[in-house]
């Protein structure tokens, strides 16, 4: 691809700034003209059609076996991300570090055909296989990207919009990428900003205690602490830092890299060696002051793993919930009405309880239950997303 060539689609994309507000011009066009340039170099041609092979179950499963951790992990963030974008006819979806699609998440009444066809898990959307994508330039570049119409290098591809942000570990390594992708549509609200910030909570839930680290939770207001944006260190039993997040590293003005090993105590004035092998998930005041080497004031929660280490899974609720006795026997025999209300609690419970072991994940907690999604959220008066 030659520089006149480069200058005219950079013209169109900059265009498409203007259909909606939120949209705002890139200041570094950079990462969309290296990864334009790895397609022309890789001898794809933009009037070649990219098609959509079908997915074998094998590979599903091989999947399901690498990647499931990860997936339901991320799973209340993007079922969360799935319900606030569906009504617009956008699917949200994971990529694992080769551009494979391993969870998605949509109102499927509302997707454009050809965005269910292309959007299936197992699907391979990494740059080589179909150019330029917002995904592919979030796990090639590290960073979050909007990449719609002309910006796509194949000429077919360009009815889809597709915004997406990387999910990185507590070391920085590349897990993911976080997407949402609508067909021949802009959203009217700020897609970006709602993938960055599900992209930041599936990073934080990354952030576990164990009996041989613990993580510390600060921020300078205390209302952010436990938030998508606070910041996240996880420290080793021999007090050195062993992960930290992106808001940790703004905060303490330091790359990744620089704070990985060092000493707690050459962050903040505070040790943490007593910490380990002790509970400290309490509620409410459990928030400490502490300062930076820098001078920085935060306020911190400290979170090691439970004595004995991490506790058992609770024991699965009954699968059947209209199996559910309504009273005890030693009772009496209830009214109809009263039945029905003990019913109606003692099946809440058992959803409520499935959720909390399931970490939140609808379909599991259903797995769990045998019951379907729609009868838990019927029966939560939430609305359903489609999987």
């Amino acid at each position: 691809m030659i520089a006149t060539e480069f200058e005219h689609r950079l013209l169109n994309v900059r265009s498409h700034y203007r259909v909606s507000p939120w949209i705002s011009p890139r200041a570094d066009e950079a990462p969309l003209l290296r990864s334009w340039q790895r397609c022309r170099d890789a001898g794809m041609r933009e009037h070649e059609s990219v098609n959509f092979e079908l997915v074998g179950r094998a590979m599903l499963a091989e999947l399901d076996d690498e990647w499931g951790p990860l997936v339901r992990s991320a799973r209340p963030e993007t079922e969360r991300l799935a319900s606030a974008v569906g009504g617009a006819g956008g699917v949200v979806m994971l990529f694992n570090p080769r551009g494979v699609i391993i969870d998605r998440m949509a109102h499927d009444s509302v997707v454009h055909p050809v965005l269910r066809l292309a959007t299936r898990v197992g699907m391979n959307v990494a740059e080589r296989c179909v150019g330029t994508t917002a995904p592919g330039i979030a796990l090639a570049e590290g960073l979050p990207y909007l990449v719609g119409r002309e910006a796509h290098f194949f000429a077919n591809l360009r009815p889809f919009f597709c915004v997406a942000a990387p999910v990185d570990g507590p070391r920085g390594e590349r897990l993911a990428a976080l997407d949402i992708t609508c067909y021949d549509n802009v959203p009217g609200f700020d897609v970006q900003t709602l993938v960055q910030d599900a992209a930041l909570a599936i990073e934080n839930r990354q952030f576990v205690p164990g009996d041989e680290r613990v993580v510390v939770h600060f921020h300078p207001r205390a209302e952010m602490v436990d938030t998508a944006h606070e910041a996240l260190l996880m420290v080793d039993a021999a007090g050195s830092v062993v992960g930290a997040n992106r808001s940790a590293c703004r905060l303490l003005n330091q790359p990744r890299g620089a704070l990985l090993g060092r000493p707690f105590t050459q962050c903040f004035d505070r040790r943490l060696g007593a910490l380990f092998g002790a509970s400290l998930r309490r509620q409410g005041g459990d928030l400490v002051e502490m300062h930076s080497h820098d001078g920085l004031l935060v306020m911190a929660r400290f979170e090691s793993a439970p004595r004995g280490g991490t506790p058992a899974a609770a024991p699965p609720p009954s699968p059947n919930l209209a199996g559910l006795a309504p009273g005890h026997p030693a009772a009496g025999a209830p009214s109809e009405a009263e039945a029905e209300t003990r019913l109606r609690d003692l099946e809440l419970r058992a959803i409520h309880a499935a959720l909390d072991a399931q970490g939140g994940n609808v379909s599991a907690a259903a797995r769990r239950l045998g019951i379907s999604r729609s009868t838990i959220y019927r029966r939560l008066g939430t609305p359903a997303t489609g999987h």
